[in-house]
C-alpha cells in the first residue's frame, strides 16, 4: 500500500513562502532598514496597551509581528514545523479556515502575551503563536490514540488532552531552548504568545474531532 499522502496545501505553502520573502526583503533592505522596519512591525505589549502609532497602528501589530522573524535562524525552525503539521490540518479543516486558524493563533497568542506582560518593551516577532495554534490542532485530529489517558490530582484527563499536552510541552520547550542557545531570541522569547496560540488550536479543533479521517 502506497503511504498516504494529502492533497497539495495551497494556503500552508502560501503562508510559507510569503514568510520566506519577507525576511528576503529585510535581508536585502540591508541591517539598519530591517531593524527599522522590525521595530514599526513588530508586538510591542506597552505600545499596544497606550495605544501608541507609529509607522504601523499599534492593533495591527499583532497581525504584522506574525510574519516577522529574529533572523533566518528563527524563521526556519517555524517553518519547518509549520510545513511538517499545517499540510494535514489545512486537508482537514479547509484552506481558508486553516487561514483563519493561523491567524486567530496569532492574534491570540499576542493578546495573551501583552496580557501577561502589559508594560514590556520588548519586541515580540515572529510566527510561534500562529503555528503553535496548527499544533494545537493537529494535537487534537492526529493523535488521539498516541497516549493513554492519566488522573492527575484526582481528575480524570482524557488521553486527547495528555497528548495535546506533551505536544505543547515538546513545543514550548524546544522553542525556549533554541532561543537560550542561540542568544539573539533569548530575551524575547513569547512564552505566552505560544501558549495562547496552542489553547486556540484545541478549542479550534473541537468541531473537526468526529469528522478525522481514519488513517
Amino acid at each position: 500500500m502506497k503511504p498516504f499522502k494529502p492533497p497539495v496545501a495551497v494556503a500552508t505553502r502560501t503562508i510559507v513562502g510569503l514568510n520566506i520573502a519577507v525576511q528576503v526583503v529585510l535581508t536585502l533592505i540591508g541591517a539598519k532598514a530591517a531593524s527599522a522596519v522590525s521595530f514599526a512591525g513588530a508586538l510591542i505589549p506597552m505600545r499596544l496597551v497606550q495605544n501608541i502609532d507609529g509607522p504601523v497602528p499599534a492593533v495591527l501589530t499583532l497581525f504584522t509581528s506574525i510574519f516577522l522573524h529574529a533572523g533566518w535562524l528563527h524563521l526556519a525552525l517555524n517553518l519547518v514545523f509549520l510545513a511538517w503539521v499545517g499540510k494535514y490540518v489545512e486537508w482537514v479543516v479547509g484552506r481558508w479556515r486553516f487561514v483563519a486558524l493561523y491567524l486567530g493563533g496569532g492574534l491570540a497568542g499576542g493578546l495573551l502575551q501583552v496580557a501577561a506582560d502589559p508594560q514590556s518593551i520588548i519586541e515580540v516577532v515572529g510566527a510561534s503563536g500562529a503555528i503553535a495554534a496548527v499544533f494545537g490542532c493537529y494535537a487534537v485530529l492526529f493523535a488521539r490514540s498516541r497516549a493513554s489517558g492519566k488522573r492527575i490530582l484526582g481528575i480524570d484527563v482524557s488521553s486527547e488532552a495528555v497528548t495535546a499536552l506533551w505536544f505543547a510541552a515538546v513545543w514550548i520547550g524546544l522553542q525556549l531552548a533554541t532561543g537560550y542557545v542561540f542568544g539573539g531570541m533569548g530575551q524575547g522569547v513569547a512564552i505566552w504568545a505560544h501558549v495562547g496560540g496552542f489553547i486556540t488550536g484545541l478549542i479550534f479543533a473541537q468541531p473537526f474531532v468526529r469528522e478525522t479521517p481514519k488513517l
